[in-house]
């Protein structure tokens, strides 16, 4: 079953992604030995070690063997009693006795006597054979062709060409020079088979097959319509959510002390950890980082322990160290500190600050990481949450950062709510919240309107809320999916006004939502054929390209550019009349922060605040230029 799936924009993934990379144990075993750390790790773990004698070993190790009498084994067990003598089958082991060995031995010598006439035989054609004269004819060597070509000394320019000794030693088929050709051209080959090019499209997928869980990282190859597995990445969980970014904290060494820039997932499963891959190593054996989970600082360590060589000059070179049995470490278990104690239901990546990370998950609680930000200071240490909500009563199902302001976040639980918080306050009461009829399922921004904010329901209601009158009524609503309610949606970054739900009744639909009075307008559904859908995505690099997948555990990917009634509608807003309408937009003045209205601390400063964006906003109705008149 695929559970999420997204596509990756085009230009942040590495053309030639790298086939191995160093593990956090492996990079800290290689940094003390280029630092000389290891003799003196090695002397700091002799006190767990107690010294032992060659020649004096343990009573337990000790292990006795009783005498055996061979006169009790059975005669084919005897091996004292089997004689080396060829010509004495009769005796071997006293197992042949009467009749019975006077005919074996009969036919023995017979054999002999065979093999000694075959073999006189093959002596005497042998020496008939090296009487036989050698009539084989030789084309001469051409010394002066050769010559001619530089081979075998006398190049024209005076320099020294090859000698006859060594050209009689040369072959038409020189193994070694073969070889050295096949691994240039293997190599080669092998490059080509994993460079991504320019239109390649990557597509992100995460699913579960029976007992095993995988991330696969999909190309599909937009000149050719081919679709494969570039490769995966195995997971330990069953995941539910995935979530791109580029910033990271690495405990790979470089100049910006640990923080990388790169292509990387976040993603959340059964299992309380968030795990953060890198997509551009094919290879890889563990996450960048995970954040909470269970601790596993004492399986490290005892990796590292293991990789120290044990100093024996101090003690003697008759002397070797044994483990003791009863030593106790010191390992910590159970979950780390501030991690969640459940599933990870949702996670989204801050698009403005790229190294904040919010995550929700089945204990109701959302949490807010840095992902460059360590408590200890040290490149990959363990990373604590920078902040802990508890607005929610139940499981936190979706999560949405707004595309602009960094600090607000939008999230939908099981409690039936759909809420606004401020991430620069953990306090429940200056959240924002909306009611909805049923389990939030999914939430978007309007990229193109960027105060209103969608959720989808699992009764099938789509509702679409204007954040700076939050709380109140909605802009408007519809039931997108009578049957199976809306398991996804997504906004098409390209198209204005585009809008895509999926459902387990296994369609997607399309919804023009740019004039929406009183509510979208339907723009036709699909049946993709890969059996429930639980995932959708609109790729941010073009506008005409979808992807879903569901239960079939099969990706579906739809081209909209060739359905003639989509493009009749939409075709007209990625063209310069659409940019016009949105930059008329844009060129009011400008809106007033939502940041600021969500920190307002009176009932004065929001209404001013309000009013200031509902002014705007009748300005914007009287300048925007409408794109597409509904008829």
């Amino acid at each position: 079953m695929i559970a999420a799936i997204e596509w990756i924009p085009a230009g942040r993934a590495n053309p030639t992604p790298s086939k191995y990379e160093y593990s956090r144990a492996e990079q800290e075993f290689l940094e003390k030995v280029q630092a000389g750390e290891l003799g003196e790790e090695a002397n700091e773990n002799d006190e767990e070690w107690e010294d032992v004698n060659d020649d004096d070993a343990s009573e337990e190790e000790q292990v006795e063997v009783p005498a055996v009498d061979p006169e009790s084994l059975p005669a084919d067990l005897r091996m004292d009693d089997y004689s080396d003598d060829e010509d004495g089958e009769d005796k071997v082991g006293g197992l042949l006795v009467g009749k019975d060995a006077e005919m074996m031995i009969d036919a023995a010598e017979a054999a002999d006597d065979d093999n000694d006439i075959d073999s006189d035989d093959d002596s005497e054609d042998e020496d008939d054979l090296a009487d036989v004269p050698d009539t084989r004819e030789f084309t001469p060597l051409d010394l002066e062709g050769l010559h001619a070509m530089g081979i075998g000394g006398g190049k024209s320019g005076g320099d020294e060409g090859y000698t006859l000794e060594d050209l009689q030693n040369m072959t038409m088929n020189n193994d070694d020079l073969n070889e050295e050709e096949d691994d240039e051209e293997e190599d080669e080959d092998d490059i080509d088979d994993v460079k991504i090019r320019d239109q390649d499209a990557l597509i992100l997928v995460a699913k579960a097959e029976e007992d095993f869980a995988s991330l696969e990282i999909n190309v599909f190859d937009t000149e050719y319509n081919n679709l494969y597995v570039h490769h995966d990445i195995p997971l330990p969980s069953f995941p539910l959510c995935l979530a791109l970014g580029s910033v990271v904290g690495s405990y790979q060494s470089n100049e910006n002390d640990g923080i990388t820039a790169g292509n990387y997932v976040a993603i959340g499963s059964f299992e309380p950890g968030i795990e953060i891959w890198n997509l551009d190593v094919m290879n890889a054996l563990e996450p960048t980082l995970v954040l909470g989970g269970m601790d596993t600082r004492g399986s490290e360590e005892e990796w590292m322990r293991m990789q120290m060589p044990v100093s024996t000059s101090a003690n003697g070179g008759g002397k070797k160290k044994k483990k003791k049995k009863n030593k106790k470490k010191d390992t910590a278990g159970g979950l780390r500190e501030g991690s969640h104690t459940d599933a990870v239901m949702s996670l989204s990546w801050n698009t403005v600050h790229q190294q904040v990370l919010a995550s929700g998950s089945a204990d109701g609680t959302v949490k807010l990481w840095d992902c460059t930000h360590s408590t200890s200071g040290k490149k990959g240490d363990y990373i604590r949450p920078s902040a802990t909500l508890t607005h929610h009563t139940d499981k936190v199902q979706s999560l949405a950062w707004h595309p602009s302001e960094g600090t607000l976040l939008a999230t939908g639980g099981y409690d039936r709510r759909v809420c606004l918080a401020d991430a620069r306050s953990t306090d429940s009461q200056s959240v924002k919240t909306a009611k909805l009829l049923a389990d939030c399922e999914a939430i978007a921004w309007d990229p193109h309107n960027q105060q209103y904010l969608t959720v989808a329901s699992e009764d099938g209601v789509v509702q679409c809320w204007d954040v700076r009158k939050f709380g109140g009524d909605p802009v408007w609503s519809m039931i997108a999916h009578e049957y199976g309610g809306v398991s996804d949606m997504s906004y098409n970054a390209h198209v204005p006004g585009m809008l895509l739900t999926c459902s387990i009744d296994k369609t997607v639909a399309l919804w023009d939502t740019l004039n929406p009075s009183p509510k979208p307008t339907p723009c036709g559904s699909k049946d993709m054929n890969v059996g429930r859908l639980h995932s959708v995505s609109c790729y941010p690099s073009s506008p005409w390209l979808l992807a879903c997948g569901g239960s079939g555990n099969e990706i579906a990917i739809w081209d909209v550019e060739g359905e003639d009634s989509i493009q009749k509608r939409f075709a007209g807003r990625t063209s310069g009349d659409a940019n016009v309408a949105t930059s008329n937009i844009e060129e009011e003045e400008p809106d007033v922060d939502f940041e600021a209205v969500m920190a307002a601390g009176d009932d004065q400063a929001t209404s001013k605040a309000l009013e200031g964006m509902n002014k705007s906003k009748k300005k914007k109705g009287k300048k925007g230029k409408k794109v597409h008149k509904r008829k």
